[in-house]
């Protein structure tokens, strides 16, 4: 008997994350602010048709990545629907030599005018493979959030290449069974809310965000209030990989990790630009608590805040400690998802968003070669379409130097405030890095 695609093959309540994501889809029907842009260069022979089945062979082991939402009798359930096979076109890209090619297929890859995914009816996974040459190609996974997260993207590609692989020699994989998926997380998650099991950890936050001041507001060129505007521009720099060695080494001699002593340096900037002496920002938190998690294709990342107090008479290196602190605190307490936390304390949305400054530390992916497959699998950087963050700050340490990027809503800020904002930063890492004693005050009265 045929099955029916059309009806679920399982119901289970949303997860928290998942609720947040439904009620902005509602809100925002045409906005695809939530959508995963993934793409990797792939070098080697590469198989199309393997490829397809070894991503219907991915949909198929994780749940997630063919369900949808769906709110029925009070309640929003996560519908997973029966597994279909993917689709994947191959897109043959125009151009004189492959430099060309590859940058008409980024394009072609984060084109504006491409339908948005839907949680509300599907799809929410879809994949294109651009061909730049025969053994040259780019591929696009397009995934949204409510169904995947950063920490995803790793379990995606290295179980998509097991796939691949089987399929080139006709042998099952050797992949473990999935004990857990993400329905089970979710739901557990809701228990331990439910049952008492996280009062500890609110607890905690309620007296973490008892008397926050009002958001941080960089001075905008238009009103915030009621603007759906999100068009985003991406401003960046790129330092030599001695920049990087030297945020190292600070971080290092004050005992403090390296993202805390950046974060520090943005509380600076932000207080420098604002009068802000208390700064409240959102930071991801990978949120996966046992070993199953780390195994499951789902969102489990949840957005939370961390709150740094840059006053003028603090020493930098104290600053750098009080960050660090608070990201421990942060991490240490992370089970509460940002929803529960909404509820119990004192944290309320500041327009469109919760936190309107946001900012992580990331370790760039590097190449992964795939010798048994004769394939190299290289990310791609691509332009965001779209920000619901009036600023995310992505700082990012590569094997060839440190990047740093200011992403921006563009009806909020013009590019060249965010370029001088961006070189005020660099500016103050690097007097750090020689002076890490030296005020929060006067780090500020040296700025632009």
């Amino acid at each position: 008997m045929a099955v029916d695609v059309t009806q679920p093959e399982s119901m289970t309540p949303a997860s928290y994350a998942q609720r947040s994501m439904w009620a902005f889809a509602l809100r925002y029907r045409t906005a695809n602010l939530n959508e995963m842009v993934i793409p990797w260069r792939v070098r080697g022979r590469l198989q199309p048709e393997a490829l397809a089945a070894a991503i219907s062979d991915l949909v198929t082991r994780h749940p997630t990545l063919r369900a949808r939402l769906s709110y029925q009798q009070g309640q929003l359930y996560q519908l997973v629907m029966p597994p279909e096979p993917v689709t994947v076109p191959v897109i043959d890209v125009e151009g004189a030599t492959p430099e060309e090619r590859l940058a008409t297929a980024v394009t072609q890859l984060n084109d504006p005018g491409r339908p948005p995914l839907d949680i509300l009816n599907g799809p929410t996974l879809l994949a294109n493979l651009y061909r730049i040459g025969v053994d040259d190609h780019v591929l696009c996974i397009y995934a949204h959030h409510a169904m995947c997260d950063g920490w995803s993207i790793g379990i995606m590609l290295n179980e998509m290449m097991a796939f691949y692989r089987a399929h080139l020699e006709g042998v099952p994989t050797s992949l473990p069974t999935l004990t857990e998926q993400y329905a089970d997380i979710a739901q557990w998650e809701l228990r331990a809310y439910e049952s008492g099991e996280l009062d500890d950890e609110i607890r905690y936050w309620r007296a973490e965000l008892d008397g926050l001041p009002p958001p941080v507001a960089l001075p905008a060129i238009a009103p915030r209030k009621g603007n759906r505007d999100w068009r985003a521009h991406t401003t960046h720099v790129w330092e030599p990989l001695a920049f990087l060695q030297g945020l190292r080494e600070l971080s290092g001699k004050l005992r403090v990790s390296p993202f805390a002593m950046q974060l520090a340096a943005l509380a600076v900037l932000l207080r420098q630009r604002t009068g802000s002496e208390d700064v409240l920002v959102g930071v991801p938190a990978l949120n996966r608590w046992s070993a199953h998690a780390m195994q499951i294709v789902g969102y489990m990342t949840s957005m939370l805040p961390v709150r740094v107090r840059p006053a003028g008479e603090l020493g930098f290196d104290a600053l750098c400690q009080q960050a660090h602190t608070s990201i421990r605190k942060m991490l240490a307490y992370g089970r509460v998802p940002l929803e529960v936390l909404l509820r119990e304390t004192a944290l309320a949305p500041s327009g469109n968003t919760v936190f309107p400054i946001w900012a992580q530390f990331l370790e760039d992916g590097s190449t992964a070669d795939y010798e048994a497959c004769g394939l190299r699998f290289s990310p791609l950087s691509t332009e965001r379409r779209s920000l619901l963050a009036e600023l995310d700050v992505d700082m990012i340490g590569t094997v060839n130097g440190w990047r740093c990027e200011f992403a921006h809503r563009a009806a909020l800020f013009e590019a060249e405030t965010m370029q001088v904002m961006l070189q005020d930063y660099v500016q103050t890492l690097r007097h750090v890095m020689t002076q890490p004693r030296t005020s929060v005050r006067e780090l500020g009265e040296r700025l632009s």
